[in-house]
């Protein structure tokens, strides 16, 4: 019999904040009940159905043989939270909480992971799986990834599946992101690794020093990445193209010593550029200056004011709730960063400022380990600016979270 060795345990790293404000919003006005469905069609339906039911096929038959590899590992999380979310009466969108937004929320979720990969390490194979209930009986099951990955050759590798890829080098935005989910940049860690991929072949090829991936997408996109480390600079070359024409852009991103990493990305009408160092405490501090060109400019922002403060029945409310999206109603937007980190207990401080009107989104997050695998957690979520400034448009004045987490 083959010995396995011990599963490895790790630790996942954890903004319902404004995000959750605008998706309770547009369940009211698009029904109240009604929950959006995928582009696909029915709600649950994969978009990528046919190629996924083959790619399950080989995952499935290498399952059955995971048993036999020397090495596995399954690992994930589970946790709750608790919000308290009071309406901003005083919001153009909102007035008086017409959209009768709850004062308190609660939801639960579970994510594993499972690896397995033999001695030869000619393939591996991965796992995510992901299921959340709401209040109120909503539930979801996902599979955030399931891929195999085939390694004939030192230089050359296969990839097929639904993978979470992460292209970029931002920490709060990745305008080069073509194939990654997209970041929400008030939780750009993705801490309940509720991020999920995309169903793909994926091609690898290394070659003197260059790395070149290769990408078939099932919506019958291609896309591909081209990374070289030039002078001790980490440069990639993105591109994508589907029915909607091609996308292009250059990431890089560079360390200076043991402390100070500069970073930065360019694609068409969007760019970052930011940095972050870290202290000998293990402090970390990361800015981030964002420019994307879809944003609103002054005059479009303008018209979208006068829409807010004119609206008088469900239609026009409507109206200019579906033309509200946070954090993406101007062109240029500030991101800092501190983390603090400490045996027991780790404090987060985050602020994004919208560079042409002054409001900021601030968010305060204090973890508590009772445990080396399970944490209690408190979040709160503040929303500041002047009248008519983008975030005083906000339905909620604030989010408070408070939340437990087991690993295992």
């Amino acid at each position: 019999m083959v010995k396995h060795k011990q599963s490895e345990r790790r630790r996942l790293a954890g903004w319902l904040g404004g995000v959750l404000a605008a998706v309770e919003w547009k369940a009211w006005v698009e029904g109240l009940a009604v929950r959006r469905r995928d582009a696909a069609g029915p709600a649950g339906e994969d978009a990528g159905a046919p190629l996924f039911n083959v790619i399950g096929a080989v995952i499935l038959a290498l399952i059955a043989t995971s048993a036999h590899a020397q090495t596995y590992k399954f690992f994930g999380s589970a946790g709750a939270e608790w919000q308290l979310t009071p309406a901003n009466a005083a919001s153009a969108l909102n007035p008086g909480n017409v959209a009768q937004l709850p004062y308190s929320t609660g939801s639960a979720d579970a994510v594993a992971f499972f690896d397995a990969t033999p001695d030869s390490r000619a393939w591996k194979l991965h796992l995510k799986l992901r299921g959340a209930a709401e209040e109120g009986g909503n539930q979801r099951a996902d599979v955030g990834e399931a891929f195999v990955q085939l390694n004939p050759r030192p230089w050359f590798d296969v990839t097929v599946g639904r993978v979470i890829e992460k292209w970029g080098t931002g920490y709060a935005w990745n305008p080069t992101a073509f194939v990654s989910p997209k970041k929400n940049p008030a939780d750009p860690s993705d801490r309940r690794s509720a991020n999920r991929g995309v169903d793909m072949i994926r091609t690898d090829l290394f070659i003197r020093g260059t790395n070149v991936s290769l990408y078939a997408l099932d919506d019958g996109a291609v896309a591909a990445r081209v990374y070289r480390l030039v002078a001790g600079t980490d440069v990639s070359l993105h591109f994508r193209r589907d029915g909607d024409g091609t996308q292009q852009g250059i990431s890089a991103a560079r360390v200076f010593g043991d402390a100070l990493e500069l970073h930065g990305e360019i694609a068409r009408r969007h760019a970052l550029a930011g940095g972050q160092y870290t202290f000998r405490n293990n402090v970390n501090v990361v800015a981030e200056l964002y420019h994307g060109g879809d944003g609103l400019d002054e005059n479009a922002f303008r018209a979208f004011r006068l829409a807010a403060g004119t609206a008088h029945d469900e239609r026009t409310f409507r109206a200019v709730n579906a033309a509200y999206a946070p954090l993406r109603m101007a062109r240029n937007y500030a991101f800092v960063r501190l983390a603090l980190p400490h045996d027991k207990l780790d404090v987060e401080l985050i602020a994004i400022t919208n560079l042409r009107d002054g409001s900021m989104l601030a968010r305060a997050t204090i973890t508590h380990k009772l445990r080396a695998n399970v944490s209690i957690y408190l979040i709160d979520t503040e929303f500041a600016g002047a009248r008519e400034s983008e975030l005083s448009y906000m339905q909620l004045r604030r989010v408070t979270t408070a939340g437990a987490r087991v690993y295992f």
